[in-house]
C-alpha cells in the first residue's frame, strides 16, 4: 500500500475561499499535489489565513479515511512545530471534499 506524505506549503498566501466547494486560488500548488495523491487522502491546514501564513500536511493511499485523516494532521503538526506555528492543524479536505469551515 502507498503511504504519502506531502504538502509542503510553507508561508503561501491563503484568503478565504470565496466558494467553500472550490480550494482557494492560493491553494492551487498543494491543491494540485494533493489531487495527485491516492483514493483515501486528507489535507491538513494550520497558520493564521487572515495573516496570509499557513503551513500543511497531506496524506494518500491508506486503507481508510480516517488513518489518511490522522497521517494528514500529523504531517501538519510535523511542519507547524518546525515554524514554530500557534495556529492548531485543521482538515481542509478529505477526499475531494472541502470540509474546512473557514476562520
Amino acid at each position: 500500500m502507498l503511504r504519502a506524505l506531502a504538502g509542503t506549503a510553507s508561508c503561501l498566501a491563503l484568503a478565504c475561499a470565496a466558494d467553500p466547494n472550490r480550494p482557494d486560488p492560493n491553494l492551487a500548488e498543494v491543491w494540485r499535489d494533493y489531487r495527485k495523491m491516492p483514493d483515501q487522502r486528507a489535507l491538513a491546514i494550520a497558520g493564521n489565513l487572515r495573516q496570509s501564513r499557513f503551513v500543511s500536511g497531506a496524506s494518500g493511499g491508506y486503507a481508510t479515511i480516517p488513518e489518511a485523516e490522522a497521517a494528514a494532521l500529523r504531517s501538519c503538526a510535523e511542519r507547524r512545530l518546525r515554524t514554530r506555528s500557534q495556529a492548531p492543524c485543521q482538515l481542509y479536505a478529505v477526499g475531494d471534499e472541502i470540509v474546512w469551515p473557514g476562520p
